[in-house]
């Protein structure tokens, strides 16, 4: 499974699309952990994510990441 599968995941929406994602722990630091950098895969209408997540209609949605998961973080281009 790749890694932005983990993240992306399906959400409930049982009583209607959450707003956004959170994101998860503190960067770490330089030269500790690698931070990797992708953009979220989007449905075809551009206000959700694959998993079913509202983010609106905007610039690019990217989430930067560890490989373990201990930190993410989502952004969009400015």
């Amino acid at each position: 499974m790749r890694t932005i599968d983990k993240i992306i995941t399906k959400v409930n929406c049982k009583y209607g699309a959450p707003m956004g994602r959170y994101d998860v722990g503190e960067p770490p630091l330089p030269f500790m952990d690698k931070i990797y950098d992708c953009a979220v895969p989007m449905c075809a209408d551009g206000a959700y994510d694959k998993g079913g997540a509202y983010w609106g209609i905007g610039k690019q949605l990217r989430v930067s990441y560890t490989k373990d998961l201990s930190y993410i973080h989502f952004y969009r281009i400015k």
